[in-house]
């Protein structure tokens, strides 16, 4: 029987040898036979330099995987959740990397288990001490806006042109790790790695905030306006000002987005109005919603939306985590209470994507994001939501959102 002690060894010592394999991808650019990933996809591709550490320079065509974005968290220590950000290369200027936490660790093994009334386990160092960086990121967007964080591990690849000539030479990609581990022995300046991505070119035009216009919808009526971005399912804010009379969407990096609303008790949001219909799609991703076991155990499926000919869909979904009433008398200190002690449930009005396959049905959730995530009374009822046809579509024109249809004028 293997015991904790060893066990415990055993992944101590793997997390050593693994931390030792990804520092050989990190530092090193990675030669690819032929052609770029993504070059027949739709990945987006920009002209750009890439500068590491040692002060090597590369210049030639960058992107990511198809289907893959960069992934930015933020760091600010004041709020309890931060921001995520999802944008592609087409939106950037610049991605700069300095040091956010260094440190020097070594490899340990847990010593025998003193059977006291502490129990307590030692550490046993072994090795030399071996460096650990963990990067933040700055970016610089198109439309001027500037965003630092962690940026999560992610992998960008670059078609390296020659200098003097411009043809295309080596494939290459490299490692944009969210944490560096060393050689034992090793100082910092041993770690080498990306600290600056210079786009060459223009890229995609992006507003920093976008005006909305209402044909129809009451703007005054509503207590609380949400948007979310329609590719990446990103929360951006939504700045109100005089009665909502007037309304921007800020920081969508590009993106059009959907919009939500708190009316009274009920939450709305816009969608197309054929998306509610129980069509054979509505369907079967209900049958998958419901069977999908997540955290929200009260869940109804609002509407659908299908996008590139039914290979992705979008799925409009009210959430609720009800907890048991049993489960409160053997864990009072697990659940969350609001400031009179009363037992607290959550809701969310969110926003599924799923990967289909047209051919067999089968889907896959890849991503969510949510409008709002509110505390609810345990013994209250769920609140209403539902559609808005008001807030749909959609529109970006001129640097406006041009929200609902407009009415008919009768001749």
């Amino acid at each position: 029987m293997v015991s904790v002690h060893d066990k415990k060894q055993f992944h101590a010592t793997r997390r050593a040898a693994w931390g030792k394999a990804l520092l050989l991808m990190v530092v090193l650019p990675v030669f690819l036979p032929g052609e770029l990933p993504g070059r027949e996809g739709k990945a987006p591709a920009r002209q750009a330099t890439i500068l590491l550490s040692d002060g090597t320079a590369y210049e030639g065509t960058v992107l990511l995987t198809p289907g893959n974005d960069f992934n930015l968290v933020g760091i600010d220590a004041t709020v309890k959740w931060n921001k995520m950000n999802e944008f592609n290369v087409d939106v950037i200027r610049e991605m700069t990397f300095k040091p956010y936490k260094e440190s020097y660790e070594r490899e340990y093994t847990f010593s025998e288990i003193q059977w006291t009334t502490e129990q307590k386990v030692d550490k046993v160092y072994r090795g030399e001490p071996y460096p650990v960086l963990e990067p933040q990121c700055t970016v610089v967007f198109n439309s001027g806006e500037e965003r630092t964080g962690i940026l999560k591990t992610t992998v960008i690849y670059l078609k390296e042109k020659d200098p003097d000539t411009g043809m295309e030479t080596e494939n290459r990609k490299f490692f944009l790790k969210s944490k560096m581990t060393g050689k034992q022995g090793a100082d910092m300046s041993s770690l080498v790695y990306v600290t600056r991505i210079k786009m060459l070119d223009e890229g995609k035009k992006i507003e920093r905030s976008l005006d909305v216009e209402f044909a129809t919808f009451d703007a005054a009526s509503a207590s609380d306006l949400q948007a979310i971005t329609q590719d990446t399912l990103t929360s951006v804010p939504v700045k109100a000002a005089d009665g909502n009379k007037k309304v921007e969407v800020l920081s969508t990096f590009g993106e059009n987005v959907f919009l939500a609303a708190r009316i009274g008790d009920r939450y709305v949001a816009g969608w197309p109005e054929e998306g509610t219909e129980r069509t054979d799609l509505f369907k079967q991703v209900e049958e998958q919603f419901m069977k999908k076991v997540d955290y929200y155990n009260e869940k109804k499926l609002l509407g659908v939306l299908s996008l590139d000919n039914g290979r992705r869909v979008l799925s409009l979904v009210s959430l609720r985590r009800q907890v048991p009433e049993t489960a409160y008398d053997g864990m009072p200190g697990f659940f969350e209470k609001d400031g009179n002690g009363e037992n607290m449930e959550f809701f969310r009005l969110s926003v599924w994507m799923w990967h289909r396959d047209p051919g067999t049905g089968t889907m896959a959730l890849v991503d969510r994001g949510s409008f709002y995530r509110v505390k609810v009374a345990d013994k209250a009822a769920t609140p209403a939501a539902g559609t808005s046809p008001d807030l749909w579509p959609v529109v970006k024109q001129d640097g406006k959102l041009l929200v609902g249809k407009k009415k008919e004028v009768e001749k």
